[in-house]
């Protein structure tokens, strides 16, 4: 019986070479998955499929024996008139190895000139033990019992593999394995990498075209289906929302709200009104108040929670009131908890953790780990034109399981704003642009005639720091 162990992407090539080189009667022993490559390449590679198998080697043809053959064999056939002689066609062991050695140690040396030869007397040689065969019925049937139950194993490991693998047509892995690697190269975990090349294997399987547009299009839906989404901050009429922008210092949050606030007061004609919270940065809160003097809005500055409470009971009438805190110190989040409790009576209250995009992924976790116990959390991703590499977006909200409420890119107010969708972020990590306008999702709910009181204040928002 021979074994060997092969390497392969799927079962139905490691069964194709297991064929070609064992023959059709193979076994397969087992199979699992390995990672090829050293420790650290290991997690970047496609772990590969080892099967082990075996088969066995039928008996060789019996030669037509020669005329010399023939008779030798009669020769052997004959009985042995002499014992030594029978010895030779007898399997051999080690005692007679032993025995024989002695018996030449102990026959007698012709004795030299001046020379006794001593006598030495030995042993009578052992008579070496007949090997019996073992009956050809016997092996042939644990040969037989063997084979059955390397057969059973088989049907077991084939049952136990996913019906996508056994379905999916061999020029497919390669494809999976390349889209796999640009994820990595985007910023997924390797382990998020894997999991999604499985999902987009069983939705190909699924499908027939084997086009590349399609293998992105079942990626990108795989993407999308890990990703939520919030929507909109109003969704409809008579909706009254308080949003809260929390985040680090230069993550955006004085832009957003402007950026929000513009989108609501002149384009979805909303009621909108300005908290802020930031009792460090004054250059910022002035900013924010030329900003809500040019768009019409109050903007009212608190210096504790007790009295930002009080200033959004004050315009509870406001379809939409906007807070700006300070930043992500101790200090900051104790506020922001302060407020959340002081503003429990109301009837919504969002958290949106205003986070830049070009932010390493350990920082994006540590600074959603202090505020997760507040309610109603979303993330808003900011500076969105500042980087190529969108997988820290996805695994936040994925490891998270935050929804996504904004994404915000460039100066323009409030152009370079967008609701959130899955499908946004899906594309942006396949590598795909948009042909359409940045904030076409915004232009859905915005009103067909632009006011014209923004347009003559551009210049003066566009110094907004994002």
């Amino acid at each position: 019986m021979k074994v060997k162990t092969f390497h392969a992407l799927t079962m139905q090539d490691a069964i194709r070479a297991i064929k070609e080189e064992l023959g059709p009667d193979a076994v397969i022993l087992s199979s699992k998955e390995v990672h090829q490559g050293g420790r650290l390449m290991s997690y970047f590679n496609k772990p590969v499929l080892e099967v082990m198998a075996a088969a066995e080697y039928d008996p060789l043809p019996p030669i037509k024996p020669s005329r010399d053959t023939a008779a030798s064999s009669e020769l052997r056939k004959a009985p042995q008139a002499v014992s030594s002689a029978s010895t030779w066609t007898q399997p051999v062991g080690p005692d007679v190895f032993r025995d024989t050695l002695q018996g030449m140690l102990a026959k007698p040396i012709p004795p030299s000139d001046g020379m006794k030869q001593p006598t030495v007397s030995s042993p009578a040689p052992r008579q070496a033990r007949p090997s019996t065969p073992r009956s050809p019925d016997i092996k042939q049937s644990r040969l037989q019992d063997l084979r059955k139950e390397l057969r059973e194993l088989s049907r077991e490991i084939g049952a136990s593999l996913p019906a996508a693998s056994q379905s999916l047509s061999h020029h497919a892995e390669p494809a999976i394995a390349s889209l796999c690697r640009n994820l990595v190269a985007q910023g997924l975990r390797p382990s998020s990498a894997d999991r999604i090349g499985r999902s987009l294997g069983v939705e190909l399987a699924r499908r027939s075209s084997s086009e590349p547009h399609d293998f992105q299009n079942a990626l990108a839906k795989c993407l999308a289906q890990d990703i939520r989404v919030s929507g909109s901050l109003l969704s409809g009429a008579g909706d009254r929302t308080i949003a809260m922008m929390i985040g680090t210092n230069g993550a955006g949050k004085t832009a957003a709200i402007t950026k929000l606030a513009a989108h609501y007061q002149l384009e979805e004609k909303k009621s909108v009104a300005i908290v802020s919270l930031d009792t460090y940065r004054l250059a910022s809160v002035e900013q924010l108040r030329m900003y809500a003097d040019v768009l019409g809005i109050p903007c009212e500055s608190a210096l504790s929670a007790k009295q930002a409470a009080a200033y959004v009971r004050k315009h509870a009438d406001a379809d939409l009131i906007l807070i700006d805190t300070a930043g992500f110190g101790e200090k900051d989040l104790a506020l922001v908890h302060s407020l959340h409790q002081l503003l429990k009576a109301e009837p919504e209250v969002q958290t949106h953790v205003v986070v830049s995009a070009s932010t390493r992924e350990q920082d994006l976790q540590r600074q959603v780990a202090q505020i997760h116990a507040l309610p109603l959390l979303r993330l808003l991703f900011s500076k969105l034109d500042e980087t190529d590499s969108f997988g820290a977006l996805y695994e936040l909200s994925h490891q998270s399981g935050i929804p996504l409420s904004y994404w915000s890119a460039g100066q323009r107010v409030p152009e370079d704003l967008e609701v959130a969708t899955a499908q946004r972020l899906a594309e942006l990590l396949i590598g795909r642009r948009y042909t359409v306008p940045f904030r076409s999702s915004l232009d859905a709910h915005a009103s067909a005639d632009r006011s014209p009181s923004l347009s003559s204040h551009a210049v003066t928002m566009n110094t907004v720091t994002r």
